[in-house]
């Protein structure tokens, strides 16, 4: 279970994100993240963690392979990260680093776990008949909570949505392959996240 520190600390992790993709203003492609913690190396017997969330660019122009985008994209990274699966897929090769993501995840640092996979992305939000362009960044940690920042645009904050552990059926198509990658890279010899 994520402690309510860790939790606090994601979320607050996401809402940077979201600032940061506000700074660089709308028609942005979709940016891929995965985070991470790792007891701090100044701390002692490692009761203090360092969070870090690795951007993952995705290519914008790639991403039209994906009938569905990000929907689609989502499943196919998690399939092809899974032991089980072969990583040798082109479509979505031209999408983003695959080799990155699998040494960082591969990566030796003692403690080193996996708290969420995350999605910054722009949408269209249709309200009372209205076109919306709306900004979002989903997330689902390693326990399957999920999380939502979302800015309207011209909206001066984000909404801040958290869900309990998600169940596949009532959550949508992005968190519902955000929770496949959780679980494709939550498996024995990768650490996840206990207590902290």
């Amino acid at each position: 279970m994520l402690s309510f520190n860790a939790v606090h600390t994601l979320t607050g992790c996401l809402l940077s994100i979201e600032a940061s993709a506000g700074l660089s203003g709308w028609g942005r492609p979709p940016l891929l993240l995965l985070v991470q913690d790792r007891p701090s190396p100044s701390a002692p017997s490692g009761t203090i963690r360092q969070m870090r969330a690795v951007h993952l660019p995705l290519n914008d122009t790639r991403m039209s392979r994906y009938r569905a985008g990000l929907a689609d994209l989502l499943p196919d990274l998690a399939a092809a990260l899974d032991v089980n699966q072969p990583v040798a897929r082109p479509t979505l090769a031209a999408c983003l680093d695959i080799g990155l993501i699998a040494d960082l995840l591969a990566d030796p640092t003692p403690g080193l776990r996996l708290l969420a996979w995350a999605v910054c992305y722009e949408d269209v939000l249709i309200e009372s008949g209205d076109l919306h362009e709306i900004r979002r960044v989903d997330a689902v940690d390693a326990d399957h909570r999920g999380y939502q920042i979302a800015r309207l645009r011209g909206e001066p904050h984000p909404v801040v949505y958290i869900d309990d552990p998600l169940e596949h059926d009532d959550t949508n198509a992005i968190r519902a392959g955000l929770a496949r990658l959780v679980q494709s890279t939550s498996r024995p010899g990768r650490s996840t996240p206990t207590t902290s």
